[in-house]
């Protein structure tokens, strides 16, 4: 139970890590399972505008799971 609260913690640190563009076109995709054509009529966007806002996405939200990890890690071995 612990380790699932910590993960969802983590998961949500690096979703609001997103901005706010990039957000929403990963929750729709990763999250409400909505197709790349669907997310572009919702938010009135191209659909070649959803797919480079979710591969951006994609990759800052990588990078910040890492760096939070990273952190995490760090944190937990040097205080007692």
């Amino acid at each position: 139970m612990l380790q699932r609260r910590e993960d969802l913690a983590l998961f949500e640190s690096a979703l609001e890590r997103l901005d706010m563009d990039q957000r929403a076109v990963f929750c729709l995709f990763e999250l409400e399972a909505m197709s790349g054509e669907d997310i572009a009529q919702a938010l009135e966007i191209a659909p070649g505008t959803v797919y480079s806002r979710l591969r951006s996405a994609r990759e800052a939200f990588r990078k910040s799971v890492r760096l939070l990890t990273a952190r995490q890690t760090s944190h937990a071995g040097g205080a007692p």
